[in-house]
């Protein structure tokens, strides 16, 4: 049997965390939302986007919906003719993931993170968050970069 090509690592989901979380945005202020100790688990059968929305409301208590932007990834076209070799391709709005985290939480078990953008619905009503675990901040966007 041939070596693979690439390193491999197998969790088994007892050994393995899946979250979710969003880069929140105050669209109409020009705000971005900075959390400190966050932590988002997946439910069972529930999509990563979801898990971040759902996560991202309640425990922030901040209304939110995933942004449509522009983004170049590896993931094949909705609609194919055939093989799609791998390569970049540049989608002009998607609501798909930005980034994927990967936490060692121990030896041989791992944590996964999938990173999303949101806007904060501002026709809803803001909610209290769980103020024991997360600190909320939202600062511009001069700001944030400068952080």
């Amino acid at each position: 049997m041939a070596a693979p090509q690439f390193k491999t690592e197998i969790y088994t989901v007892d050994k393995l965390v899946e979250s979710a979380g969003t880069i929140l945005f105050r669209l109409l202020a020009r705000e971005v939302c900075i959390l400190h100790s966050v932590q988002r688990r997946r439910n069972l059968s529930e999509g990563s986007q979801d898990t971040a929305i759902r996560k991202t409301t309640e425990e922030l208590g901040v209304p939110c919906y995933l942004l449509s932007v522009g983004l170049v990834s590896r993931v094949c076209p909705t609609v194919k003719t055939g093989d799609v070799p791998d390569g970049l391709r540049l989608f002009k709005s998607t609501r798909e993931l930005i980034a994927m985290q990967q936490w060692q939480i121990a030896d041989g078990e791992m944590k996964l993170i999938w990173w999303f953008l949101a806007a904060v619905d501002e026709k809803e009503v803001l909610r209290l968050h769980e103020k024991q675990k997360f600190e909320v901040e939202f600062h511009s966007y001069d700001e944030a970069v400068q952080a």
